[in-house]
């Protein structure tokens, strides 16, 4: 993972932009009984058996100020209570799927999501990550202001307690998107066309670079056209930053960060300066040291790597 540091001019920015969310409205958790027939955007959770992390993540869809949406849960053929804990929400607009047999990553699951999809508009959404609820209004606007074909948000990729470490992903440099960028799917929204024109999401064994940034990158070199939102509207929990995550399973971040943006207008210029105090003081960012691949072009390398980190391997 890359700890490039944001520049004093993308702090300030970050912090300028983030003083506008104090005016804003508490997030507010919405459930609706019917589904919607034409749902704007389909906003898809690829999930594998920690359905109490899985709770906050649906509960940031629910509290979007952008409302017509459907919900495709994705199970990784999950083996424990994530499809009655899906299904206590009693929305119409959640759709549950479990996968019968397990892939050990999210390109299966996003891929039945997408035969799945309704939306003129395609979202992801980690199932250990949680959204702003303005998140998905801002990417819309963006995309269609842009006449763009794939819309990123400004993601802040969370370190545990202790780490310092706060990588904002989604800047793009001055001459626009750099296709070998980091774009987590937390963050991404695209047309419904994109995945027609970038293909499937790649089986991590069969792609050297991680399958987010694969389809990404195929999605660049299709002649997709970026735009970044430049609002912090993600917050992203790294798993592959937590040692033994699928065997603790552990959900006290989520739970706390869910808490605040419920309960304080203050939460996102709170969250800018906490980016700012590690940016600008550089601040050593600990994460873990992964051996790297023996050759640049072998495959599945770093999903490995990752997936014993986690404990499921």
């Amino acid at each position: 993972m890359s700890r490039q540091y944001l520049t004093p001019v993308h702090v300030s920015g970050l912090l300028r932009r983030s003083c506008k969310y104090v005016f804003g409205d508490l997030a507010t958790i919405r459930v609706e009984r019917e589904a919607r027939p034409a749902p704007l955007v389909s906003v898809i959770i690829a999930t594998y058996n920690w359905s109490n992390v899985l709770r906050f993540a649906i509960q940031s869809v629910l509290w979007q100020t952008e409302q017509n949406f459907e919900l495709l849960v994705i199970g990784d053929a999950c083996t424990d209570d994530t499809e009655s804990m899906v299904r206590g929400f009693n929305d119409g607009r959640i759709r549950w799927k479990n996968l019968a047999t397990n892939s050990g990553s999210q390109c299966a699951p996003n891929n039945a999501g997408l035969s799945m999809a309704r939306g003129k508009y395609i979202a992801y959404l980690g199932h250990d990550d949680i959204w702003h609820p303005q998140h998905l209004g801002r990417m819309i606007a963006s995309l269609e202001s842009r006449n763009a074909d794939v819309a990123s948000a400004l993601v802040e990729m969370i370190g545990p307690k202790g780490t310092n470490f706060r990588v904002v992903t989604g800047i793009y440099p001055a001459e626009g998107f750099n296709a070998n960028d980091c774009l987590p799917p937390s963050g991404l929204l695209h047309r419904a066309d994109v995945a027609a024109r970038a293909g499937a999401w790649p089986d991590y064994r069969t792609v050297h670079r991680n399958p987010d940034m694969e389809f990404v990158y195929r999605a660049w070199a299709a002649g997709c056209r970026f735009v970044s939102t430049r609002e912090l509207t993600v917050y992203k929990f790294n798993s592959a930053l937590r040692k033994n995550s699928y065997i603790e399973k552990p959900c006290h971040e989520q739970t706390a960060y869910s808490g605040r943006l419920l309960r304080t207008r203050w939460f996102q210029l709170l969250e800018a300066l906490q980016i700012a105090r590690v940016h600008v003081f550089r601040l050593p960012m600990i994460e873990p040291g992964f051996t790297p691949p023996p050759d640049a072009s072998t495959t599945g390398w770093y999903v490995t790597q990752y997936r014993k980190y986690r404990g499921l391997e």
